[in-house]
């Protein structure tokens, strides 16, 4: 995937690595937007399904891997800008927008920016998304958390603690690819962009809940990792929030991942890949089967294997899910 980079330029003048793989002909483009605290990288076995059909771009916000840090708050709206920016590269014709945890509000905020200036906006693919819903998120405890956190990833990237507990994002990738995604996801740059981030979670879903983004009936899948783990007591509370924010738009489905905690994009690839398979190719219309599309993908592209079998590692997805 690192092959496939391609760098695109803010109007300011940054710099955002992208990874671009698929066919341009048809017009059809995703792109997939990452959670808190990791290379677009991560996104590989995902990417890797979709770019048999659909032209698919994952990349590095800014400040992690190769692309340029920010100095500018990172808020929604400033996140969204460059987003815009890589979408925009693409020239799109129909456009899904997939966004993994922290990315779920990022992909949100610029649907919903895309659909009030009549641009090409097909649907959402929304994965264990941090969801101001959840009562979670306002707790004073959380925002210690998130602030303690915030003050402790630039350090602990620095002694190499960072890439220890980062080891479960990139579980089921090649070794090479899993190097890659925690070399770009690990280094004291990614946590200072993290930190920047992470500052701003709190305020930003409060922002949401009082400003809900404007989509309409906007075809949505809401995907909830159902498993409970040690690391990760807090499924039942966000799924309440997902179920909320299906309830909320006439066009959203609920979608479970039966086999997932929060790194859903790893454990069931192939069901993030579906959903954006069939919003993108129109499947209720078309009668294209994406199941047979993603099987096809999966047995051509790639073959997962489990890096971490044996090894008792931290879990990325602690409480509360970002």
């Amino acid at each position: 995937m690192i092959d496939s980079a391609v760098f695109v330029t803010t109007p300011d003048g940054r710099c955002l690595r992208t990874f671009v793989s698929g066919p341009r002909d048809s017009g059809a483009v995703v792109v997939l937007e990452a959670g808190l605290g990791a290379s677009g990288l991560y996104w590989g076995l995902v990417h890797g399904m979709l770019a048999e059909r659909v032209r698919v771009v994952a990349y590095e916000r800014a400040g992690y891997g190769e692309s340029t840090p920010d100095l500018a708050p990172r808020t929604l709206d400033r996140l969204a800008d460059d987003l815009d920016v890589v979408v925009d590269a693409q020239e799109p014709s129909r456009l899904v927008l997939v966004g993994h945890s922290w990315g779920g509000p990022i992909v949100r905020r610029l649907a919903a920016r895309r659909m009030a200036a009549g641009a090409p906006m097909d649907g959402l693919v929304l994965v264990d998304q941090s969801d101001e819903h959840a009562a979670l998120y306002f707790r004073p405890s959380t925002r210690r958390l998130f602030g303690f956190s915030a003050a402790v990833l630039e350090p602990a990237a620095r002694l190499g603690l960072l890439r220890v507990q980062l080891r479960s994002l990139v579980e089921g990738m090649d070794p090479v690819a899993a190097a890659q995604t925690l070399d770009a996801s690990t280094n004291p740059g990614a946590a200072r962009a993290a930190a920047a981030e992470q500052r701003l979670v709190a305020s930003e879903l409060a922002g949401l809940r009082s400003r809900p983004p404007r989509l309409g009936d906007l075809p949505m899948r809401v995907i909830s990792g159902m498993k409970e783990t040690s690391a990760d007591r807090t499924p039942g509370p966000l799924i309440a929030a997902h179920h909320e924010t299906v309830a909320a738009h006439p066009g959203a489905v609920h979608v479970r991942a039966e086999k997932s905690g929060h790194l859903v994009p790893n454990t069931e690839p192939e069901l993030v890949a579906r959903q954006a398979l069939e919003l993108t190719l129109h499947v209720g219309d078309s009668g294209v089967d994406s199941s047979a599309l993603v099987s096809l993908a999966r047995s051509e592209c790639f073959k997962k294997t489990d890096t971490n079998a044996g090894r008792n590692v931290p879990r990325r997805d602690e409480f509360p899910r970002r």
